[in-house]
């Protein structure tokens, strides 16, 4: 299990919960695509991290400011005596390697992700400096997609293609246990942890253009009531609680709009529920009320 656990972005959270409410621009919808791509890209490379034993603390996600330089690190593996730096792609399809940018069949290009892998090695190597901490760096972009082939690849590269991954990790060998160092070092880099240093690119978000309505927790579509106790889901053909399902569009609510009050009108409204005593019940039971009468709002 990892040291720091990886979770879904909050800037995805918003995106997936606004397209379920709203028809997203072509630009808003392609950020979205993009961000869930990197995401499950990650998810990846936890599968073969997860499976390092307890000799090495595994670090995912990390969003860090030293030196007013801003950089984050998808995943570091802290062994015994050195550290691993991994950058996650999740590319699809054909790439032609070049020293600065990959180029696509189509003609497109992107940026070798090798230059944002030094980039964040060389600020991780100024902040252990600083924190009188001597470790060598070993550092990788991992291409985590199956379907990923990248044509004229340099040996003894800075990357680890798909069919690399496994034997890789297999092979990576941890000798000793952690020591208080490593411990300080895992620590620090985790109280150092910051999101709100990264700036994030929120589209505009207009509650009255917002379809109100209950969504499935699984794929995102409408949900119908399935009795008292339970929806449906007419796509994916999953049945939920109707509390949780209450509990999760609230919560939705909270990510786009935290600076607004939640009451019972506004979430009956918000989940496209006419029985509001429903909503109250949960209410009630799933958040701490403050005011009384007309005022009453909860946290």
């Amino acid at each position: 299990m990892a040291y720091k656990e990886r979770t879904k972005p909050r800037l995805l959270c918003i995106y997936e919960a606004l397209a379920k409410r709203m028809k997203l621009s072509p630009d808003d919808h392609y950020y979205l695509l993009h961000m869930d791509g990197g995401f499950g890209g990650e998810l990846g490379l936890d599968v073969h991290t997860d499976a390092l034993d307890s000799s090495c603390l595994v670090l995912n996600d990390l969003q860090l400011r030293h030196n007013r330089c801003s950089f984050q690190i998808d995943t570091l593996v802290i062994c015994p005596d050195k550290l691993l730096l991994c950058e996650a792609k999740n590319y699809k399809g054909v790439h032609t390697w070049g020293q600065l940018t990959f180029r696509k069949p189509s003609g497109a290009t992107l940026e070798n992700p090798s230059i944002q892998l030094r980039r964040t090695q060389a600020r991780l190597t100024v902040l252990l400096t600083d924190l009188k901490i001597e470790m060598p760096i070993e550092a990788y972009v991992v291409y985590t997609n199956p379907e990923f082939t990248l044509l004229g690849a340099q040996e003894n590269a800075d990357y680890l293609l798909p069919s690399q991954i496994p034997d890789y990790f297999q092979k990576l060998q941890v000798s000793g246990e952690i020591g208080p160092e490593q411990q300080r070092l895992a620590d620090t880099l985790i109280r150092m942890h910051n999101p709100r240093y990264f700036a994030e690119e929120l589209p505009t978000i207009e509650y009255r253009k917002l379809r109100k309505d209950l969504f499935c927790l699984a794929c995102g579509s409408a949900v119908r009531h399935d009795g008292i106790k339970s929806v449906y889901c007419p796509v994916c053909q999953k049945r939920e609680r109707t509390t949780k399902t209450i509990v999760h569009n609230i919560e939705e609510f909270r990510l786009l709009f935290p600076g607004e009050k939640m009451t019972t009108p506004r979430m009956a409204e918000w989940c496209g529920m006419e029985n509001k005593d429903r909503v109250y019940r949960v209410l009630c039971n799933s958040y701490r009320a403050v005011g009384k009468g007309h005022g009453r709002h909860y946290v």
